[in-house]
């Protein structure tokens, strides 16, 4: 396998990521800003279908050449999971689906554009383009809902995704199991590559640093959204009103 040259924050690698937050930030003031919600609703299901659909067509792209494994290429890492959460989110306008892919999606999917590992992308620069289009769209998703649908985490969102999260991690291992020793969805049984300082040591070492990083990502994820809805509750409250 021929692991692609894409040194981390690179010339390519700034402009992927300048291209995701141009299209981020463009989707997010359209919709926002000149969109009926007739319009919006269009477009929300726009991006669901296509979320779905570009995940489906690299899996047959994977299949047509004889290359999809099911130990390594199955949608169960974390992302692969929120493409589908926020692509029901979208489409449902489900809480739960939103709050896991809020969390998700911006813990694991930011870290992905961030941080890639370019020895998972067996085709180079295909695989490239690939990868910042399904991370990237995770987060297009979940901008979309908060910005332009104005979806909002709950008080107890942190608590619960963490408790699901840890919870996935015993399912995932299950599933890795089942599958074989090649398996490793969620990273259980075998450090990721790429430069994470989330990660430090071996298996099962890097487990445990992780899950404290875990928590306080997402606690950090978190407090921009507490700000937020702490804030229009009192811009709403009666006391504010009256006063």
């Amino acid at each position: 396998m021929n692991i692609p040259d894409f040194p981390t924050f690179g010339l390519e690698h700034k402009i992927y990521l300048f291209a995701c937050f141009v299209i981020w930030f463009f989707f997010a003031f359209i919709g926002r800003n000149y969109l009926s919600k007739t319009q919006q609703t269009g477009v929300a299901l726009f991006l669901a279908v296509f979320t779905i659909f570009q995940e489906i067509i690299f899996d047959f792209f994977q299949i047509y050449i004889n290359d999809f494994n099911f130990q390594q290429d199955l949608s169960l890492h974390m992302c692969g999971l929120s493409l589908f959460l926020s692509s029901y989110a979208l489409w449902k306008k489900n809480q739960t689906a939103f709050e896991l892919s809020y969390f998700w999606g911006f813990a694991g999917a930011l870290q992905g554009l961030l941080t890639p590992d370019p020895s998972r992308w067996p085709y180079g620069d295909i695989s490239i383009f690939w990868s910042f289009l399904s991370h990237g769209v995770i987060i297009l998703n979940v901008v979309w809902l908060i910005w332009v649908d104005g979806m909002r985490c709950r008080k107890d969102s942190l608590l619960n995704t963490f408790l699901v999260t840890n919870a996935g991690v015993f399912v995932i291992g299950v599933i890795n199991k089942l599958l074989g020793e090649n398996a490793n969805y969620w990273f259980i049984c075998e450090k990721p590559g790429g430069d994470n300082p989330f990660l430090i040591g071996e298996w099962p070492y890097y487990l445990f640093t992780f899950e404290i990083a875990a928590f306080f990502v997402m606690l950090i994820i978190y407090l921009p959204m507490w700000y937020v809805v702490n804030r229009s509750q009192k811009i709403d409250s009666p006391t504010t009103k009256s006063t």
